[in-house]
This record gives structure tokens, C-alpha cells and sequence, in this order.
């Protein structure tokens, strides 16, 4: 599994989705979708030609932003990263967990054939 970076028609980054595998082993990248992770910026912005990210917040923006996390009103980007990062944890946790009880099943199913299926 990869991740890649969507952005809207405007080029404005919207969130990071995870891309599997298809059936022929490649990863199929979705239009509006980049392989180029964006930096920590407040509106990122995309250009495909250049395959680069950059900042599009006006100054009035970031001051605004500012003032929103001065007042307690809106959360550090950081803390909002961290959150992500601590839920995106807990899935890939749950993940590995499945696939050790699912690399279980099969080894038993092993066990059972070569006993010559006893017990099923």
C-alpha cells in the first residue's frame, strides 16, 4: 500500500488516501492525486507541471489562523497531525493483528491436511 496526496480542481490539497495493489500487482493512482507529499502548509497548493506544493494562504489568512489558535478557537496544526497519526496507528495495529490470526487459520488448515483432515 502507497498513499497519495489529493487536491481539488483547483489544485488545493484535500487529504491523504491510501492506494492498494490491483489485480496485476501495479498501483493505480486516482486523478486529482499526487505521490508528492505535501509540507505542513496551511493551504497547500499543487502544480502538476512543476510537481511541487506550495503555500497558497494569503497573509490575512495566517494571521487569522493565528489568532484562531492564539484564542483557543482552533487547534495547532501539529495536534491535528498527531491525532491522525495516533488513528492511523491504532488501524495499521489492527491490521497486523488480523493477519496474524488470519496467518494462524491457515497454518492449522496446514496442519489438518497434512494429518490427513482430521478434524474437519
Amino acid at each position: 500500500m502507497i498513499q497519495v496526496y489529493r487536491y481539488d480542481e483547483d489544485y488545493f490539497f484535500i487529504e491523504p488516501i491510501p492506494v492498494e495493489r490491483d489485480e496485476d500487482d501495479n498501483y493505480i493512482i486516482p486523478d486529482n492525486c499526487t505521490t508528492i507529499q505535501p509540507p505542513p502548509f496551511i493551504k497547500a497548493m499543487y502544480h502538476p507541471n512543476e510537481k511541487k506544493w506550495t503555500e497558497a494562504a494569503t497573509p490575512k489568512e495566517k494571521k487569522a489562523l493565528e489568532k484562531q489558535i492564539e484564542s483557543g478557537r482552533a487547534p495547532f496544526p501539529v495536534d491535528e497531525l498527531k491525532a491522525q497519526n495516533a488513528a492511523i496507528t491504532a488501524q495499521l495495529a489492527e491490521a497486523q493483528s488480523l493477519a496474524e490470526s488470519q496467518a494462524r487459520m491457515i497454518a492449522n488448515l496446514y496442519l489438518m491436511l497434512a494429518e490427513g483432515g482430521k478434524g474437519v
